[in-house]
C-alpha cells in the first residue's frame, strides 16, 4: 500500500514532511505540480483540490473546496444555524455575516466591522473598517465575493483539530500581537496545548458541528470565545501545526491508517 501526502505548492511543506516522518506510514510527500506516483493506493490531501489518479482519497477535493471558500462556508454555517435554532437559542455557529450581493448591508450602528475576501489564509487580507467610506474601499480591495462581520475584541481563541469527526487536539492561540484582528501563527503567534480537563466544552461542541458540515476527514476549526459565547471563525483543511501538535496529529493519522 503506497501512501502519498499531496500538498499545495507553497503550503504545508514542513507540516507534511514532519507528519510523514513521525507517522512512518506515508511513503512520499509531493506537491500538486509534481509528477504523481502511478502505484499510489491512498492519497492524503493537504489543502489541495488537484485531480489525482487514485480513488482512495482522504479529504476530498469537494470538501477542501467547500472550506477553502471562506465566504461560502460562512454562509453554510449561517444557514445551518438559522434552520436548526429554536427561538430561545441564542447560540450561533459563526458571527453574524454580511455577504457581497445580498440586500442586507451594514449600517453605521454596525461599525466597526471586519471585511475579508472570499478566499484568504494565514491572517492576511483583513480589513478593519469604521465608516461607510472605509467599507467601500475595503470591499473594492477584497473583490467580488467579500464577506464581513462585526468586530469583537477577542478574549480567547482556540484551534480544535479533528480526525474522522473526533477531537484529537485542542490548543489555545497566543497571538504575537493581541491587538491584531486575526490571531495567526504565521504572524508570530503560537499554539499552547490545552489539557483534556480544561477543554472549553462550549467551543468543542460548536466546533464539532461545524467540522461535520465541512465533509472533511481531518482538519481544524478556529473558534473564538467571549464571555459565555463561542463562535466558529473558519475550518481549515491544511492547519498549521508545530511541536507537540505534530506528534499528536501524526499519531492519530497512523492509528487511522491502521484501522
Amino acid at each position: 500500500m503506497t501512501v502519498v501526502m499531496l500538498r499545495r505548492r507553497k503550503l504545508g511543506r514542513t507540516s507534511c514532511n514532519e507528519i510523514a516522518r513521525l507517522s512512518n506510514k506515508i511513503d512520499e510527500v509531493i506537491r500538486n505540480d509534481q509528477p504523481f506516483p502511478v502505484d499510489t493506493s491512498l492519497v492524503i490531501r493537504w489543502g489541495t483540490t488537484s485531480n489525482v489518479p487514485c480513488r482512495n482519497v482522504v479529504n476530498t477535493a469537494k470538501a477542501i473546496h467547500r472550506v477553502g471558500d471562506k465566504a461560502g462556508f460562512r454562509k453554510v454555517l449561517m444557514e445551518h444555524w438559522e434552520e436548526s435554532a429554536v427561538p430561545e437559542d441564542t447560540e450561533t455557529l459563526c458571527p453574524y455575516t454580511w455577504f457581497d450581493g445580498d440586500a442586507d448591508r451594514p449600517d453605521p450602528r454596525d461599525f466597526p466591522i471586519v471585511v475579508r475576501p472570499a478566499v484568504h489564509s494565514q491572517g492576511r487580507n483583513v480589513h478593519l473598517v469604521r465608516t461607510a467610506a472605509e467599507m467601500a474601499l475595503a470591499t473594492q480591495q477584497c473583490g467580488a465575493g467579500w464577506y464581513a462581520s462585526p468586530f469583537i475584541d477577542k478574549v480567547s481563541e482556540y484551534r480544535v483539530t479533528f480526525v474522522q469527526g473526533r477531537v484529537c487536539w485542542v490548543a489555545k492561540k497566543t497571538p504575537g500581537n493581541p491587538q491584531d484582528v486575526a490571531w495567526n501563527v504565521a504572524r508570530g503567534g503560537r499554539f499552547d496545548n490545552v489539557r483534556f480537563g480544561d477543554w472549553p466544552l462550549r467551543a468543542i461542541r460548536i466546533s464539532h458541528e461545524a467540522f461535520m458540515l465541512s465533509g472533511l476527514d481531518f482538519g481544524a476549526v478556529d473558534v473564538r470565545i467571549r464571555g459565555n459565547r463561542a463562535v466558529v471563525l473558519e475550518v481549515n483543511s491544511a492547519p498549521g501545526l508545530e511541536g507537540a501538535s505534530l506528534e499528536i496529529y501524526s499519531t492519530k493519522i497512523k492509528e487511522w491508517l491502521h484501522a
